[in-house]
């Protein structure tokens, strides 16, 4: 058994309820958050009561294949199972490992944030410009593995400052794994040809993320209100701080843990039309 050594809290410092499981990690609140999730189940800006990492166990051909037909109406089930207000309520959905999670928890003067990451990257670590695996038609497409962020704070950001976090988380992101050396799998068939050649696959590159990455930022709407999250802000040093530390974390954990379950391998193809 995996003994890992980031495992997150059962109370956060900013106010969440941690529920840790085989195949999730969710954080309940006790009064209304607002987050900007690019989950498939109330995505974009949203007020939230639990926000959700949901490991995905089996293989599927295509999202119409879940519990639902797709992936919202499969994370809403799993929060109906919970009891929780799926109006209230977002998630990502991953094939990494939930017991490999890791948590991190940076603050800076009185500014908190906290992060809880997984890592799935090893078949889809990828560097954004270098070829595609799929072209979305009719909401078609494929789904594979992913490195997904949750991201909590004690302040409030404004609208377009909780645009700007998402900016800096993903440069955090990106700075984790070029620091820990990931480098991008070469396995797109699609490859515009008029591209520069130190973009292109035939150039071993570093990775900025996975296929198909996901991030959940909440804050906390009674908190001081921030109207800028840049990386020379204090807050966005140390969101991107909380960022960077909970991946590099989650990478440790990746490749460490012995008993972690084979990673589901994800075939690059056109999308499925319905």
């Amino acid at each position: 058994m995996f003994n890992n050594p980031y495992e997150a809290p059962q109370e956060l410092a900013t106010g969440g309820h941690v529920t840790k499981e085989l195949s999730s990690v969710t954080v309940h609140f006790d009064d209304i958050h607002y987050a900007l999730s690019s989950g498939q189940l109330n995505g974009g800006y949203h007020h939230t009561l639990a926000v959700r990492n949901q490991q995905l166990t089996y293989q599927i051909e295509t999202e119409k294949d879940l519990p639902g037909g797709s992936v919202a109406n499969y994370l809403a089930q799993e929060f109906e199972q919970i009891d929780i207000p799926v109006h209230f309520s977002t998630a990502l959905l991953t094939s990494a490992t939930m017991n490999l999670h890791a948590y991190a928890k940076v603050e800076e003067h009185d500014t908190i944030v906290e992060t809880i990451v997984t890592a799935g990257y090893e078949k889809t670590a990828h560097r954004a410009g270098t070829g595609y695996c799929y072209e979305e038609r009719d909401g078609a497409f494929v789904t594979p593995g992913t490195i997904n962020i949750l991201v909590f704070t004690n302040k409030a950001l404004t609208d377009s400052a909780m645009v700007k976090a998402i900016m800096t988380i993903t440069e955090a992101k990106s700075a984790a794994l070029q620091d820990w050396g990931v480098e991008s799998v070469r396995l797109y068939p699609f490859i515009n040809e008029d591209i520069p050649e130190a973009i292109t696959k035939e150039r071993k590159t570093s990775a900025t993320g996975t296929s198909t990455d996901g991030i959940i930022l909440t804050i906390d709407t009674n908190g001081d209100v921030l109207t800028d999250a840049g990386s020379f802000s204090l807050f966005g040093d140390t969101l991107a701080k909380a960022v960077y530390v909970g991946i590099q974390r989650a990478l440790e954990n990746a490749i460490g843990a012995e008993s972690e379950p084979p990673v589901k391998r994800v075939v690059c193809s056109r999308a499925i039309s319905p």
